[in-house]
């Protein structure tokens, strides 16, 4: 999240940097918890130093560590599949049940987040986008990331859109929110590919020397699969399901599962809608997926999962970028906050 999201990411993380602090976000959670409680299932995306600015945020390890530590002292934290198949069978778990889930599958999550998640005992699912593991290459939300916060250009022309500003850090940053949010996140696969090739030469950017160290491999992926990180699909290409035929949506997530499970011989019951908001599934997308053969689906509206909820529908909560935007983040406060925001 970017652009003018950067804006409320500088306002998130001051707020709770005070509110974490002096237990507000506890004391939140325990009044809420009071109110009706279920399963909190976490969405995390990047651990480990923040490499360079055009990727998205990362977690550093000793906040994840603060984390994961404050989650296995305070939650139950249960395999995704314990929490699913409860509520498939219409089950209730215990106050203060929690799953881990990691979308994309950055090599990351194996160098910096795996060993935490060992010492202390804490299972965790990884959703992967097949396509970048295959070819090495950058997710295509990272190469185009890449390619407007590292040209020299000060501007940039796009379609519908006009003459777009890339002076500062800041008008880069709403450049990618724009274009991803009005042209990338809309259009087709084709379509997506191709306007990111014509800005890619009209700001003359060379792609990153990114090394085998990005994203997981499928070595990696089979020796974490031996211990307590088990997997799920996030599709092939990341495409918003919405956006592209059924037909192709299809496939985006059959094709996902298959590849999957021929490279780590388990069956993949899961799947992580890309981008995750409310307009990325829809009915039609929630048949497919059943017709694949997942159990169920998740997306990123933030809010716990309790028996009797849509199993191709089931929230997530983000992580934040640190131990106090977790906090504040898992209190409840900001889906309550969006939910109220919404609503008016």
């Amino acid at each position: 999240m970017r652009g003018e999201v950067n804006l409320e990411r500088r306002a998130i993380s001051l707020f709770s940097s005070f509110l974490s602090p002096i237990g507000a976000c506890d004391a939140y959670r325990n009044l809420r918890n009071t109110i009706g409680s279920g399963t909190t299932i976490y969405t995390f995306h990047r651990v480990g130093p923040q490499r360079h600015e055009w990727l998205i945020p990362s977690m550093e390890t000793a906040e994840f560590d603060r984390t994961v530590q404050w989650l296995a002292g305070t939650h139950r934290v249960l395999p995704l599949h314990e929490v699913v198949n409860a509520l498939a069978e219409g089950r209730e778990l215990p106050q203060g049940t929690a799953a881990i889930t990691f979308d994309d599958g950055y090599q990351d999550i194996y160098t910096h987040a795996w060993p935490v998640l060992q010492k202390y005992g804490v299972p965790a699912t990884v959703f992967l986008t097949t396509d970048p593991v295959d070819r090495r290459e950058l997710f295509w939300f990272d190469r185009f990331r890449h390619i407007i916060h590292t040209t020299r250009k000060t501007r940039v022309e796009v379609d519908g859109l006009g003459e777009i500003p890339l002076r500062t850090q800041d008008e880069r940053f709403r450049a990618v929110t724009l274009i991803e949010r009005s042209v990338l996140k809309v259009a087709d696969e084709a379509g997506k590919l191709a306007c990111i090739d014509a800005i890619e030469e009209d700001l003359r950017v060379e792609p990153p020397e990114i090394g085998d160290d990005y994203i997981l491999t499928w070595d990696q992926v089979r020796e974490m699969g031996q211990d307590s990180v088990s997997f799920g699909s996030h599709t092939v290409t990341h495409p918003q399901l919405t956006h592209i035929p059924l037909r192709q949506a299809a496939k985006e997530v059959r094709d996902s599962k298959e590849r999957i499970e021929r490279e780590t011989g388990k069956k993949i019951l899961f799947l992580s809608y890309p981008n995750g908001g409310a307009a990325d599934t829809s009915a039609a997308i929630e048949t497919l997926v059943g017709d694949a053969g997942y159990l169920s689906a998740f997306y990123g509206v933030p809010g716990p999962v309790r028996a009797g909820n849509n199993l191709f529908r089931l929230n997530r909560i983000f992580s934040g970028w640190d131990f106090n935007t977790f906090k504040f983040f898992s209190s409840g406060a900001f889906a309550d906050l969006a939910w109220f925001h919404f609503r008016r």
